[in-house]
């Protein structure tokens, strides 16, 4: 059915923008300030953007290594857009994720579990042979969890190594910040490369915006996609709480699940 492949294409589009672009103009930071220069016998000032980048590198590691709830939400400039809430736990290589997808004149509700390489899900879309009621499962060891749109198990919010990729960070308040980064050098999953291709070298400078927490915490990333060929422009945000609490993520009974029909397997192959 074409509705049915649009609105599974919609699921896998809203993992790689929402969940794992984790996440202004692009500023020349080296550009002097009228009336601020240094003295000509003092040691070089340190960079604002290495310094701001350090703080945020810190912050994104300390995110990457607790379990955490999370929620992200995508606008693809009225063409569509995705609402998820969810809870990982990077240790435990699991995550989950309860989403509202709205795409092709369509809304779709659907849950998602990943545990290991183990993928459980649920969405309120007649498929044929399927019951609504149990989740489909998908062996992630069979397939390549970036086909599904998914970042590695233990990292589910696609935010480790996001600060190498940063090429402008500046402080725009006590724990708010903004720059650009280059998406070519980050490890995104097979949709998402896919649209980042094709967006030629705007790829190189993608604006983003982020705050930290007083605990020292990644809080809040928001990421502003250009269009890239039929796909409009895309602003994703996600925020993160609950550092540290415990999250239980567990496989659903035998009995409450289904082999993910081929239909399902072939949007991934």
């Amino acid at each position: 059915m074409k509705s049915s492949r649009s609105a599974l294409f919609a699921v896998v589009l809203s993992g790689a923008l929402a969940v794992t672009a984790a996440c202004g103009d692009k500023k020349d930071d080296s550009a002097a300030t009228p009336g601020a220069a240094a003295p000509a016998t003092s040691a070089a000032a340190p960079s604002p953007t290495a310094d701001a980048k350090a703080e945020l590198t810190a912050a994104f590691k300390k995110l990457a290594a607790v379990s955490m709830t999370y929620t992200a939400s995508t606008d693809t400039a009225g063409a569509g857009g995705t609402k998820i809430t969810g809870a990982a736990d990077p240790n435990a290589k699991a995550t989950s994720a309860t989403m509202v997808i709205t795409a092709a004149g369509q809304t779709i509700n659907a849950q998602m579990l990943v545990v290991n390489t183990d993928v459980y899900l649920k969405m309120d879309l007649p498929l044929p042979g399927v019951d609504a009621k149990k989740w489909m499962y998908i062996d992630g060891s069979k397939t390549s969890l970036s086909k599904l749109g998914l970042g590695s198990p233990d990292d589910p919010a696609n935010i480790k190594n996001f600060t190498d990729a940063v090429v402008t960070a500046e402080k725009t308040g006590a724990t708010s910040f903004k720059g650009t980064f280059d998406a070519t050098k980050r490890n995104i999953p097979a949709v998402g490369a896919q649209l980042i291709q094709s967006m030629g070298d705007a790829a190189k400078a993608i604006p983003f915006e982020a705050t930290v927490g007083a605990d020292g915490y990644l809080t809040g990333l928001t990421v502003k996609m250009p269009a890239a060929g039929q796909i409009p422009a895309t602003t994703s945000t996600q925020t993160f709480s609950d550092f540290g609490k415990p999250v239980t993520i567990k496989k659903p009974a035998a009995g409450e699940t289904q082999p993910a029909p081929a239909a399902l397997l072939a949007q991934f192959a």
